[in-house]
């Protein structure tokens, strides 16, 4: 495959913060194996940030695709464009953290050819020339799972996920209508209040597990903005989980914070939606009561992640979008 202006296509991947404080990292390692599949092994390689410079330098990309949050204000990211410019190479900025990072947005228009945002929302409030939305993925050899049968799973319900505000006011709520149900929550800063929540941080292969070991998987976005003053922007699209869960042959109950979800997955056959509360608990009572419509939901969720949102499908999507 060519890029605009260059020879056969060699892409870099690389972080846009040092990996001491990137817990990202393991999409960085995602989309370079999406690059290779669609490319070749020899033509796909990936860096942290910290090493970046001497990866542009030895490797010789015609493309650099800088993945994450550009929040660091140490950062060397002029470095970063300076290299690829050095190659000869094209810089495209995929910025993971739109629209609750959004105004840090500005250091990437000043150093790249393109920018790719996560949330569709945001991408009308770019003002650099060259910007397309492009949703975060799931990884083949991290998250595909087979669909368990429901008997075999040992968990009504589980979330994985930080402990952002509008999460633990849903959870506190449904708290009593979880009474006896067998429901685990993981991440970080979790309150004493929620008996089933634990503090741990999940490797994306131990979610992966555990999500299809659950009749149900809770998606719930955030909402906690770190830099969205500027336009005061609402989460648009799903995040990565979304994907994940589903290529783990998970059954997923996703809070309805707006319809483009559906643009993803289709209501009733590859995800439920819910909008309130009692939505959960009655959710599991029907996986109880339909267990084989359930699994055929979640082959039919997985099915549809492995023809569309893996890290390989957006990869062919950069790299189009570069050629053109």
């Amino acid at each position: 495959m060519l890029l605009k202006g260059s020879s056969l296509a060699k892409v870099l991947v690389v972080s846009t913060s040092p990996d001491a404080v990137n817990h990202n990292a393991p999409i960085r390692a995602a989309l370079r194996e999406g690059f290779a599949e669609v490319l070749g092994p020899a033509a796909a390689r990936e860096s942290p940030l910290e090493l970046a410079e001497e990866a542009v330098d030895g490797f010789g990309p015609s493309l650099v695709v800088a993945l994450g949050s550009v929040a660091i204000d140490a950062a060397p990211l002029r470095g970063l464009a300076r290299s690829a410019r050095r190659a000869g190479a094209r810089l495209a900025f995929w910025l993971h953290d739109d629209p609750y990072e959004f105004d840090y947005g500005v250091k990437a228009e000043a150093l790249a050819d393109h920018i790719f945002t996560n949330d569709r929302w945001a991408l009308p409030h770019y003002r650099h020339p060259s910007v397309s939305h492009l949703p975060l993925a799931a990884c083949r050899r991290t998250h595909d799972r087979p669909v368990r049968p429901m008997a075999e799973r040992p968990l009504d319900l589980f979330f994985c996920g930080a402990a952002f505000p509008n999460r633990i006011a849903l959870l506190e709520r449904a708290h009593p209508s979880l009474a006896g149900r067998r429901v685990e929550v993981r991440g970080a800063g979790w309150p004493a209040s929620l008996p089933f929540a634990e503090n741990a941080r999940m490797s994306p292969a131990a979610m992966a597990d555990r999500a299809s070991e659950a009749r149900l998987t809770l998606a719930v976005g955030r909402d906690l903005d770190i830099a969205n003053r500027r336009a005061q922007l609402p989460a648009s699209t799903p995040g990565p989980r979304v994907f994940e869960a589903a290529l783990a042959g998970a059954p997923q109950l996703c809070f309805a914070a707006g319809l483009e979800i559906l643009d993803y997955f289709d209501e009733g056959r590859e995800i439920l939606l819910f909008d309130d509360v009692p939505g959960i608990a009655e959710a599991i009572d029907r996986s109880h009561r339909e267990p084989a419509a359930f699994e055929a939901m979640a082959a039919r969720a997985r099915a549809r992640a492995l023809d569309a949102h893996t890290y390989a499908h957006r990869a062919r999507t950069i790299l189009a979008v570069m050629a053109a």
